[in-house]
């Protein structure tokens, strides 16, 4: 599979702050930081937003059907 077959999808770690000794940690793509953060707000809770250092890597739509074949 070649490297323009594929496309980057940025990551950021959510981090929960407040919610025990260890705050919780996830990753999320770019898409769902808005709907992370509206949620937080409403629920009055604080959270930390970082990009991720490097993008992953997700196979393009043309890829996977190549692949089934």
């Amino acid at each position: 599979m070649t490297s323009r077959n594929r496309r980057a999808v940025q990551l950021y770690e959510i981090t929960w702050l407040g919610t025990g000794p260890e705050p919780e940690v996830r990753t999320v793509v770019a898409g769902e930081v808005a709907a992370v953060i509206e949620y937080a707000g409403e629920h009055g809770m604080r959270v930390r937003v970082r990009p991720c250092r490097r993008p992953v890597e997700e196979p393009s739509t043309n890829a996977k059907k190549e692949g089934a074949s």
